[in-house]
């Protein structure tokens, strides 16, 4: 695999205060918390560059301080609510490295609650970037059945809408693929990214794949036991 070339800001946001979820950030995945998971997967990837999480709240700091120097500021309040965007969240640490002559190719988020990422699948994620000289790489997963399987329920439960589609009666072998966001890895050029002022995807933007295990997203107690267990059995 070759030398990433470019220069990456990492951004690991983690706000404090998860409603589905309290505490979410500081829970334990094997001998880590989410957030040091986090940390550890950009700290293996080798990549060339800085390590930064984004924070409001103080034991999530603490935490992230266990694994190095990587809490260089607490994110402000006016970006800790819930209806603060990731978007912004970047931009602030983006200008704030930036104010201090720190410049950088591009940008890589990782949410904390994708603990089953590996650095290898960074490091992958990141040389399909470089490769393809593309304006982003975003990290996507099969969607577990059809898309055409699927379908609005009526008013009062009735199926209508499933029977719009004769594709609804077919195989799944006989369906395309279709993926989802799985929100592990971004990565997009900082000079495109400013450009557009928002997380896109245009023609220069690339998949990443990632396999369904990997690709567990903690949002409730039920992701985290299904994260705990395919942990335990890697």
């Amino acid at each position: 695999m070759a030398a990433p070339r470019k220069r990456y800001l990492v951004v690991i946001p983690a706000r404090g205060g998860s409603k589905r979820l309290p505490g979410k950030n500081l829970m334990k995945i094997g001998d880590d918390s989410l957030i040091g998971c986090a940390i550890l997967c950009a700290k293996n990837a080798s990549i060339v560059g800085d390590i930064t999480v984004s924070t409001d709240d103080q034991s999530i700091a603490t935490e992230a301080m266990r694994y190095g120097p990587y809490v260089p500021f607490m994110r402000p309040k006016q970006l800790a609510t819930d209806e603060a965007k990731t978007i912004d969240v970047v931009d602030h640490a983006i200008q704030w490295f930036a104010s201090r002559g720190n410049h950088y190719d591009a940008l890589i988020v990782l949410q904390p609650t994708s603990p089953l990422r590996t650095a290898q699948d960074l490091r992958q994620a990141v040389e399909l970037f470089e490769e393809r000289e593309a304006d982003a790489v975003v990290s996507v997963c099969k969607l577990e059945h059809p898309l055409q399987w699927c379908a609005e329920l009526g008013p009062n439960g009735s199926m209508e809408k499933f029977g719009e589609s004769d594709n609804s009666q077919m195989r799944s072998q006989e369906l395309a693929h279709h993926y989802r966001l799985n929100g592990a890895i971004y990565i997009y050029d900082i000079k495109s990214l400013s450009t557009y002022g928002k997380f896109y995807f245009n023609n220069n933007t690339f998949a990443y794949e990632m396999d369904e295990v990997s690709s567990i997203d903690i949002d409730t107690h039920h992701d985290y036991l299904m994260a705990e267990y395919f942990y335990s059995i890697r």
